[in-house]
């Protein structure tokens, strides 16, 4: 099976200091072979302008560009010419706590109706974020979530729906055609068998990984065959979170070298 897909590197890896030095580091992405980017910070249709220039310089696209406030980000977005962007995520703090009830996913839903129409008058698929603390970190929470907020989409967070114990690849089963926008990550802990995100040591105990070097079980490749099945045509973006064994550079080269691969 051939794959055509986008992939954006997920700037995470770097620090912000680092980060402070943003043509270096888009020569860097650029070299690793992604043809986007996610992850400088933006907040003003200015320095949108200055950033999304200097990708350019690289041949990179601004991939789930950031803003002052949710009207900016799905803003920014249309002006780069993205057909999705990501829209604040509810926390389990803010709505019921670890274990949420149905009404509290029917209030984090309902607080999210006003933004969610604001995205759609322009066309923008709105997505929330499978993110550990919010309202979604597993694929049942994505279902609960998504069902409560008619007209959202799904961040498919692969690397956090694996910290949380949940199989990724069971958002395919009925999530499949709302899938905004894709993190690509992998996950390993110390203990597969008995890693619990809510009690073990993150970065000690468990931590995310590059990808194939996971020990969750984890198959990249399956994740994008129910992509393409799904005719997903969206930005993936390749995230590292922290570069554990190479420097970030490296980091994103590898997770490139190894998507390769699979193409």
């Amino acid at each position: 099976m051939s794959f055509e897909f986008r992939f954006a590197c997920h700037l995470i890896t770097w620090s912000g200091e680092q980060r402070e030095e943003p043509e270096k580091v888009l020569s860097e992405v650029a070299a690793a072979g992604y043809t986007g980017v996610e992850g400088l910070a933006i907040n003003s249709p200015e320095q949108l302008v200055e950033i999304a220039t200097l990708a350019a310089k690289y041949g990179l696209h601004l991939v789930n560009v950031g803003g002052a406030s949710p009207e900016a980000k799905i803003n920014h977005n249309i002006t780069v010419g993205n057909n999705a962007a990501e829209i604040p995520a509810r926390r389990r703090g803010e709505f019921g706590g670890a274990d949420p009830t149905d009404q509290d996913f029917a209030g984090a839903g309902e607080s999210l109706k006003d933004i969610i129409a604001y995205a759609q008058q322009y066309h923008i698929k709105p997505f929330h974020h499978a993110h550990l603390g919010t309202m979604i970190e597993t694929v049942e929470d994505a279902k609960k979530m998504l069902k409560a907020a008619p007209g959202l989409y799904l961040l498919f967070d692969t690397g956090h729906m694996l910290a949380a114990g949940s199989n990724p690849l069971e958002v395919f089963e009925t999530m499949g055609d709302m899938i905004g926008h894709v993190h690509l990550k992998d996950f390993t802990a110390e203990n597969p068998e008995t890693w619990n995100h809510r009690t073990d040591k993150w970065w000690d105990d468990g931590r995310f990984e590059e990808l194939g070097k996971g020990n969750m079980g984890f198959d990249v490749k399956a994740v994008l065959e129910g992509l393409e099945k799904f005719g997903y045509d969206g930005w993936i973006s390749v995230e590292q979170d922290r570069a554990t064994h190479h420097s970030p550079a490296e980091t994103a080269k590898v997770n490139m070298d190894y998507l390769r691969s699979l193409l």
